[in-house]
């Protein structure tokens, strides 16, 4: 099958990414069928025995990053681990692995066998094990990863080194999913053409998000909010010289950060905690700083998120920055589902 990819150092393992999708990915076909509950960070980890549960223990200790916001640590993902007499518990999670040890018949073993093609399932057991990703098998919105081996020791060395790839697919997985479940509710075409015709750029915008700032007292930026709780989107641009140069100079981006804090919000960012990396914001090399602010405005504050993003063809510099005030609330939820929207950001040709 064209989707496979080896995994490194363990030859007769196989990921099959998309190896199954059912009719529910049909965006006619959602509304009436049941959509996945609870969050993109709820993981449900179902061992076919007992006695790997140790082993997805520590896999998932692996898998599960933190993110700090602010200075609460919040984790990646939140697994609950199951046997496979739980099965059915998974099946309203957005996110489940099955981990399975190949010939021990059990039920789980039944199940896989049922959620695959005879083919994939034959092509595992006879390679000694493998990985196949499973789209909606149960309900829309739901990433399901089968991974199987022959020994519990072979199962154990597998996903402790692939527990990075794993995390991967469950990210990007969930990025899709978001972005997949903003379309079938629906776009602000409207503001989407507007945003690329007169400034030079685009992403796909959320009917649940709306305008509450536009170039405010002539300043290059805008801002789209959604409440309940408040977390918001804002894109501002600063003419350079040598766009691609200025994302070298995390002075200039950061005194961009704050101007924008102070144009637009009100607010001040604190000189603690500031963390800065490497990524891409779409298919666009990018820049991103992670701090805290606090309002002008009122005794508040919160996490925020800033891309920094170079046009050469126009000569600036973007900042896209997402923030959230939602005290005594995870975080991790709003910003992915953020991260997500901006994801899409291209700069129009």
């Amino acid at each position: 099958m064209d989707g496979r990819i080896a995994v490194k150092r363990l030859p007769p393992f196989l990921l099959l990414p998309l190896l199954l999708t059912l009719a529910a990915c049909n965006m006619s076909d959602e509304q009436g069928i049941i959509m996945a509950a609870g969050s993109y960070s709820d993981l449900a980890v179902v061992v076919s025995d007992p006695r790997s549960e140790p082993l997805a223990r520590r896999f998932m200790a692996k898998a599960s990053v933190n993110t700090t916001f602010v200075i609460k640590e919040e984790p990646l993902f939140r697994p609950d681990f199951y046997t496979s007499g739980q099965l059915q518990l998974a099946h309203r999670y957005k996110n489940a692995i099955l981990i399975l040890r190949i010939g021990d018949g059990g039920n789980l073993e039944d199940k896989v066998k049922g959620m695959v093609s005879k083919e994939t399932w034959e092509h595992m057991a006879t390679g000694g094990g493998g990985m196949v990703q499973i789209n909606d098998p149960w309900a829309t919105y739901q990433t399901v990863l089968v991974v199987a081996a022959r020994d519990r020791n072979s199962l154990g060395s597998f996903l402790q080194e692939q527990a990075g790839t794993i995390r991967e697919i469950f990210e990007k997985s969930s990025r899709d999913r978001i972005l997949r479940g903003f379309r079938y509710s629906g776009l602000d075409t409207r503001l989407m053409n507007a945003y690329r015709q007169q400034y030079g750029f685009s992403f796909e915008i959320p009917r649940e998000f709306k305008q509450t700032q536009l170039k405010p007292d002539g300043f290059s930026g805008l801002e789209l909010m959604r409440t309940g709780p408040s977390r918001g989107i804002t894109i501002t641009w600063k003419p350079h010289e040598d766009p691609a140069a200025a994302l070298e100079d995390q002075e200039f981006l950061l005194a961009m950060r704050r101007e924008m804090g102070t144009s637009m919000h009100d607010e001040e960012i604190a000189d603690q905690g500031l963390r800065w990396s490497r990524t891409t914001l779409g298919e666009l090399p990018a820049v991103k700083l992670e701090g805290a602010w606090a309002s002008n405005r009122f005794a508040g504050g919160g996490p925020f998120w800033s891309y920094f993003v170079a046009d050469e063809v126009r000569g600036r510099v973007f900042c896209v920055d997402l923030l959230a005030y939602a005290p005594h609330m995870d975080k991790m939820p709003m910003f992915r589902r953020m991260a997500a929207i901006v994801s899409t950001f291209k700069i129009a040709d």
